[in-house]
């Protein structure tokens, strides 16, 4: 894979990651930009809000250091974009806006594709990284 695709895959990486700032600040009452700083199913308590922002803050920092790893070649990054999706496609579930908006819809299907993509077809561009400049 060349430097400008490894680049280009990483950042996508790492905007998706940032991109649940959306979600957490809301949690942390930072800011309301429309999504929900309750759960459906958890409800509104202080441990929902603690849990959310733990949820929001892995995601970030998983998509974030999987883009790293990818744009440095390491063998551990798609292990950490597959737990990143799986975690947020969770806190999106259990933090599930009604009615939906537009980041839910398009984190949902980015977090699918990285799980389809990496998890279960265990796409591997990475096999002639050394040969590549």
């Amino acid at each position: 894979m060349s430097n400008g695709m490894r680049l280009l895959l990483a950042a996508m990486l790492g905007v998706h990651g940032i991109g649940h700032i959306l979600f957490l600040a809301p949690l942390l009452g930072i800011a309301n930009w429309g999504q929900p700083g309750n759960s459906w199913l958890l409800g509104n308590g202080w441990l929902t809000r603690y849990l959310g922002a733990l949820i929001w803050f892995a995601v970030l920092v998983g998509f974030l250091a999987a883009a790293v790893g990818l744009y440095q070649s390491t063998d551990w990054w798609r292990l950490v974009a597959v737990y990143a999706a799986a975690l947020s496609t969770l806190g999106l579930i259990l933090f599930w806006a009604r009615p939906t908006t537009s980041p839910i819809i398009s984190a949902l299907l980015f977090n699918l594709l990285v799980v389809a993509v990496l998890g279960l077809f265990r796409w591997s561009p990475l096999v002639q990284a050394g040969a590549s400049s």
